[in-house]
C-alpha cells in the first residue's frame, strides 16, 4: 500500500511540474468539463454537413468521438448523459460555450465561472496525438488491405495413394 501510494504521489508531482511548464511555454486556458470538446463537436459537425460526399461522414464521426469526454463525465458521476449532451447543446447553440458538465451538483455549468479549466497547450497535444493514432491505424488497415496476403501458395492436388 505504500509503494502505491508513493507511486501515486510521483505522478501528482509531475504532472503538476509538467503543468506548470506548459503554464510557463503558453497561458491560455479554455474551458473544463467538457465545454470545449463539445464545442469543438459542434463546430465539425456543422463544418461536416457543408461538406459535400462522403467526407461529411468521417467529419460527423469524428465530432462524435469529441462528444466521449463530456458523456463520459455525465455517465461517471451518475448522470442521463444523453440529457446532459441535450442541455450542453441547447447552451452551446445559445452562445454560452463555456458550459461543461457539473459533476457536482448534477446538471450543466459555466465551467470558466467555477474555475474549472484545462490548459490550452494540453488540450492541443491530445487532440492532435489522437488525430496521429486514428490516421495511422488508417493508413495500416490501407496498406494491409491493399496487399495480396504473402505465405507459400497452396500445392496442386496430387494423386491419391493405392492404398
Amino acid at each position: 500500500s505504500t509503494e502505491n501510494l508513493l507511486n501515486d504521489l510521483e505522478r501528482a508531482v509531475d504532472d503538476a511540474v509538467n503543468c506548470v511548464k506548459g503554464l510557463c511555454r503558453d497561458g491560455r486556458f479554455v474551458a473544463g468539463a467538457g465545454a470545449t470538446e463539445l464545442e469543438l463537436a459542434r463546430q465539425i459537425r456543422s463544418f461536416g454537413e457543408a461538406c459535400p460526399g462522403l467526407d461529411q461522414y468521417a467529419i460527423s464521426k469524428f465530432a462524435d468521438c469529441l462528444e466521449i469526454v463530456p458523456r463520459t463525465l455525465a455517465e461517471n458521476s451518475g448522470q442521463n448523459a444523453t440529457n446532459i449532451l441535450s442541455a450542453l447543446y441547447a447552451a452551446h447553440a445559445g452562445g454560452n460555450i463555456n458550459v461543461g458538465v457539473d459533476i457536482e451538483n448534477e446538471g450543466v455549468v459555466d465551467a470558466t465561472e467555477i474555475g474549472c479549466v484545462d490548459l490550452l497547450s494540453t488540450k492541443l497535444s491530445a487532440l492532435r496525438l489522437a488525430a496521429d493514432a486514428a490516421t495511422t491505424v488508417l493508413r495500416v488497415d490501407q496498406i494491409i488491405m491493399a496487399k495480396p496476403a504473402g505465405g507459400p501458395k497452396p500445392r496442386k492436388p496430387q494423386a491419391m495413394d493405392a492404398d
